[in-house]
């Protein structure tokens, strides 16, 4: 697992208060992982935000993804259960803006905002279950330091972080 990781000289702006938290970026259903089916491999996610012993980063294009998804009827969420999941994000997680940026593609267009997200954060790793994403892990973590991993890897992605 070591090898997923590379120490970043240089880390965002807006993120370098807590040098020792870990930094995530969630694709967006590892947002619903956490915030609507509470799956249990991302229990103390949360608390562990609120706390600054990990930093959730994201933007104003996956805010939109999830707000979009949130209200999908097959998840059954009303308007308010939906706005309080959407409030929950902007509190746990800092929103930065991303430059244009080249990067290796993403099968899914859709999906590639979240490896900028996480380049431009200079984050720690991605949180995702998403096949294509995971494919990309080995070259995401060569060519920029990003480990992609599935959300129940967060524990051993921040015991990692915390060793350097």
């Amino acid at each position: 697992m070591a090898d997923l990781f590379r120490h970043h000289p240089r880390r965002h702006p807006l993120i370098d208060a807590a040098p020792t938290a870990t930094t995530f970026v969630l694709d967006t259903n590892a947002w619903l992982d956490l915030l609507v089916f509470t799956d249990p491999s991302l229990a103390g996610f949360a608390d562990a935000a609120r706390d600054g012993s990990v930093r959730i980063v994201t933007d104003h294009r996956a805010i939109a993804e999830l707000e979009r998804v949130l209200r999908y009827g097959v998840l059954r969420l009303d308007e308010a259960a939906a706005r309080s999941h959407l409030d929950v994000t902007r509190r746990l997680a800092t929103c930065i803006d991303v430059p244009a940026m080249t990067l290796p593609r993403c099968r899914d267009p859709d999906d590639q905002m979240f490896l900028e997200i996480a380049v431009a954060a200079r984050a720690d790793a991605l949180l995702t279950r998403d096949a294509e994403l995971l494919r990309m892990a080995r070259r995401m973590a060569r060519e920029h330091g990003v480990a992609v991993v599935a959300p129940s890897m967060w524990r051993d992605v921040s015991a990692q972080m915390s060793k350097r």
